[in-house]
């Protein structure tokens, strides 16, 4: 891992209160098959456009460079052989990438004669590749995009002439058809996994995921949750929740994490919102079952608990932006979404009516010997989850 990557992921410990998750390591046989097929660029592409290959965000954006995005496009035009791509089959027309974004977006980028100059560029291919959606002609026209024109090195005895070729100028060497050869006779081969057991959940999406990408970053649970689960209900947490002001404030940064940490928060105290009755550790395998659940939210469920989200900020106006974080100026997840949780519950039922939370409660609620004792040791398991509920309940108020 870099430094920089590590430097990303040291920060987390830094920002938020680390909780222990007693999770056990068990031993699962898995019936998976593997369908090996050698699909051509046309095909490949063809899967991007209908929406059919989803290319989840493993990273933040797309980041390889023109150098090294033109040498693997050259790799395919002369044929030269390039690393396998895994795809993971949810349902009939609809694969996850499981190994291969970057260099199925460079192909994209490359058919398309379009690359990103910035972060904005980037930023605007993973908001529509990531799900499923073709990049529209206006996005890719503005000023965050430039020709992709390849950039590829020459020696002083020779010029390499596919340099400063793009895709529609591949047919201009000589008499030789390069663009036809990289259309249709330049295969890729791609391996589909489809599980077949366990049939009641998709956890070994989690161990391919993991395992596949062990040689370089490993990936967050919530980066492999989102890439998975991804639903309205994520698109809304993504899109708007996790940017709302308020959040930020409390939470003392501006911008969103690399690595989806404040999407694992959010989607935390929810999950504890609409289930808390059925949680059990660990907490991981109940984040995928909610995250399954939400999958499966009509747009008014969505947007009613957007709704008591920004309730829910209407009610923390007079709590200082330092409400939910410990003496050591760590936001502490535990106390956050027990609050959460207990202020959406009054909201439902009583409504809020301009009703703020009483900031001594939250005082009293900090120092509860019994809140604090669940707040040490195993704070992820049910017991601790329960009686933290249980003393927010108690004692928090809204006035």
């Amino acid at each position: 891992m870099s430094s920089e990557l590590l430097k990303g992921y040291s920060d987390l410990s830094e920002e938020f209160e680390i909780e222990k998750d007693e999770e056990e390591i068990t031993i699962r046989p898995y019936e998976v098959d593997c369908l090996p097929n050698d699909y051509n660029i046309t095909t490949l592409i063809s899967l991007i456009e209908r929406g059919y290959m989803k290319i989840p965000s493993f990273q933040r954006n797309y980041v390889w460079k023109k150098e090294m995005a033109s040498k693997f496009i050259e790799s395919i035009i002369i044929g030269l052989p390039i690393p396998q791509l895994f795809l993971f089959e949810k349902e009939r027309n609809n694969f996850l990438v499981i190994d291969g974004q970057q260099r199925l977006v460079t192909i994209y980028l490359f058919k398309k004669q379009r690359f990103p100059k910035n972060d904005v560029g980037r930023s605007i291919i993973r908001k529509y590749l990531s799900f499923g959606k073709q990049i529209p002609d206006s996005e890719l026209a503005s000023d965050n995009f430039e020709e992709f024109k390849l950039k590829l090195p020459s020696t002083t005895a020779q010029k390499n002439q596919l340099d400063k070729l793009q895709y529609d100028t591949l047919s201009t060497i000589k008499d030789y058809d390069f663009k036809g050869e990289f259309d249709f006779n330049r295969t890729i081969r791609t391996i589909t996994i489809k599980q077949i057991a366990p049939c009641e959940d998709d956890s070994s999406m989690f161990e391919i995921f993991s395992r596949l990408n062990s040689g370089g970053v490993m990936l967050k649970p919530q980066e492999i949750r989102m890439s998975i689960y991804y639903s309205p209900f994520y698109e809304k947490i993504v899109s708007e929740l996790n940017l709302n002001s308020a959040w930020r404030r409390f939470l003392g940064k501006k911008e969103p994490d690399l690595h989806m940490s404040e999407i694992e928060v959010l989607v935390r105290a929810f999950a504890l919102l609409d289930m808390s009755e059925q949680y059990k550790a660990p907490l991981r395998n109940f984040l995928n079952d909610f995250s399954k659940k939400a999958m499966n939210y009509k747009e008014e469920k969505v947007d009613s608990l957007s709704q008591l989200f920004f309730d829910f900020w209407s009610s923390c106006d007079k709590l200082p932006k330092e409400a939910f974080r410990n003496e050591k100026n760590k936001f502490v997840i535990s106390l956050f979404d027990a609050v959460f949780v207990t202020v959406c519950e009054k909201i439902r039922s009583e409504g809020l009516n301009g009703r703020i939370i009483e900031p001594e409660s939250l005082v009293k609620l900090k120092a509860d010997p019994t809140f604090s004792d669940a707040s040490q040791g195993n704070t992820a398991s049910a017991t601790s989850v329960s009686n933290r509920l249980k003393r927010a309940r108690d004692i928090i108020e809204l006035k």
